[in-house]
């Protein structure tokens, strides 16, 4: 017996259709000027919409940008599951070279840009507020891939689960390859590169693989223990 899902109402169609624009604008506005910059009239307009949507769909000006921020982090956790999905194949002797591909997952997914430009300005936003949005991105999308590599790499080295150190190293690996995103025209700068792309960002993947064979980590690889 085939069950079909429910069809949306026209009613309900254009309700959802007009949180889509709501949340779309949000991203697109406080990208732009930032969550204190972004008036409510801004938000409605941008979103082809009355004032009195923001209030009937979500509550209220922050309650929308969370819904943002959510709708962000659902995106995110489902792209570092990419990454943790390397981590989880193959056999554990191989286990350095999968921490490995999967930073240098994480890195090729900051430099793709498949996702709108207004993403990585609101998510900077965030970032730098350091607020509840942040919050709300990290802790669904980024503490989940961090403690998934830090565990890697607790299995992998001479550390210890309850090691400060390493949970900061992979910490500061993790911060340098998503500053690849936010942070790129430091990089492009400093190089005197035109773009990360070809040659450079293959030299980019030899930097990683160099730390995670470095004593950076303490990682032992199967050929340090065959």
């Amino acid at each position: 017996m085939i069950v079909k899902e429910p069809s949306l109402s026209g009613h309900g169609a254009r309700s959802a259709k007009t949180r889509s624009q709501l949340i779309e604008a949000a991203i697109e506005v406080i990208g732009a000027v930032g969550y204190e910059g972004a008036s409510t009239r801004a938000l409605a307009k941008a979103a082809s919409t009355t004032l009195s949507a923001i209030p009937y769909h979500f509550g209220g000006k922050k309650e929308l940008y969370l819904a943002a921020a959510q709708m962000i982090a659902e995106y995110a956790r489902g792209r570092f599951e990419e990454i943790t999905d390397i981590l989880e194949s193959g056999s554990a002797a191989d286990g350095g070279a999968h921490l490995e591909e999967a930073l240098i997952g994480l890195l090729h997914i900051m430099l793709d840009d498949a996702e709108p430009h207004s993403w990585t300005s609101f998510v900077g936003r965030c970032v730098y507020d350091n607020d509840d949005a942040f919050a709300l991105i990290h802790e669904q999308a980024i503490a989940p891939l961090l403690e998934r590599l830090v565990r890697a790499a607790t299995d992998l080295s001479r550390r210890n689960s309850e090691d400060e150190a390493l949970r900061l190293r992979i910490s500061a690996i993790v911060t340098a390859v998503i500053s690849f995103r936010f942070l790129r025209g430091v990089m492009l700068r400093g190089m005197g590169w035109k773009s990360i792309q070809g040659n450079y960002a293959r030299q980019i993947e030899e930097l990683i693989r160099d730390l995670c064979r470095s004593e950076f980590l303490d990682v032992r690889h199967s050929q340090e223990t065959a």
